[in-house]
């Protein structure tokens, strides 16, 4: 068996999105093909740079795809991963940049304004945002989210109960009940944040709406340097930093995903690595800046033109 097959087998046991509302479906679906690719260090598209995550996301895309024709009574048919990618990308326009990127794009790589990413780039200066400030929806669709809170759903399971109402004869009678899906909800207390991509990536520019882009070459030092500075403003916050996992609603294990490091898979293109403080509960949190110093010694900056 092919994994086109045992994927297309897998969903038919399953089914569990049989209760999504078919506008949330195409939602779904068209969130799952906007992460189906990714750009090389010329800004020409390609595939997605992570083989799993790629597979992960074909492996959705199909069984999306297989509850639409189910509800359309279509046949079933493969569908064509270039073409998908092609739709998806459709909208994209290769940044022209002052000067062409070169190197490796592995780095860490902070996408914004000229003017704060020439601060970043000259003095250091980072903007440093309590986590639940990105639940605004001033910012754009890149940069909104509900970092406090996730949720899994879990069709094929139920909570159990009975409901009794009276007949037309005020006996009581039990009355029929619907399973529907069963939400799981986690919650996690605000917290500090600095984020940036895993690497270059020029489709980036687009979502962010950024005109620049700091290209963190030796990222050691720059983590070292960054907590050190926070630690100065923030003495009894405990650090921590990681690369964020990405998670579907819909086939994660509640008990898999991680508060702060955790976010929708709809966010996957961005891979995300994550600078994060937590300070002692109870705590009034607001903005501020820190400064690094200059770091044109571990650091580049690219502006589009």
């Amino acid at each position: 068996m092919g994994m086109i097959d045992e994927w297309r087998a897998e969903y038919e046991r399953e089914r569990y999105l049989r209760e999504l509302p078919d506008v949330a479906l195409k939602t779904r679906f068209d969130a799952l093909i906007r992460n189906l690719w990714s750009t090389d260090a010329a800004g020409n598209v390609t595939p997605p740079r992570s083989f799993e995550n790629r597979r992960g996301l074909l492996r959705l895309i199909l069984h999306t795809m297989l509850e639409q024709m189910e509800r359309a009574k279509l046949i079933f048919r493969d569908f064509d991963e270039r073409e998908l990618r092609e739709v998806a990308s459709a909208d994209y326009l290769p940044p022209r940049l002052r000067s062409p990127f070169t190197g490796s794009p592995s780095c860490f790589a902070k996408f914004g304004k000229r003017p704060h990413i020439r601060a970043a780039f000259e003095r250091g200066i980072l903007r440093i945002t309590p986590a639940a400030a990105y639940d605004d929806p001033s910012l754009n669709a890149a940069q909104a989210d509900k970092e406090l809170e996730h949720f899994s759903v879990t069709p094929n399971e139920h909570l159990m109960v009975r409901l009794y109402g009276l007949n037309a004869e005020l006996e009581e009678v039990e009355r029929p009940v619907h399973c529907k899906e069963l939400f799981r909800t986690l919650m996690t207390r605000n917290f500090y944040v600095w984020c940036c991509s895993l690497g270059y990536d020029a489709r980036l520019f687009q979502p962010f709406e950024a005109e620049a882009v700091l290209v963190v070459r030796n990222k050691e030092a720059f983590r070292a340097r960054l907590h050190e500075a926070v630690k100065k403003q923030l003495p009894e916050a405990k650090s921590i930093d990681r690369p964020i996992q990405y998670y579907d609603n819909y086939t994660a294990d509640y008990s898999q995903i991680i508060p702060i490091f955790s976010k929708n898979i709809r966010y996957l293109y961005q891979n995300e690595y994550r600078f994060a403080w937590l300070v002692p509960e109870g705590s009034s949190l607001s903005t501020f800046f820190v400064e690094l110093g200059p770091l044109d010694g571990i650091a580049e900056i690219y502006e589009v033109i």
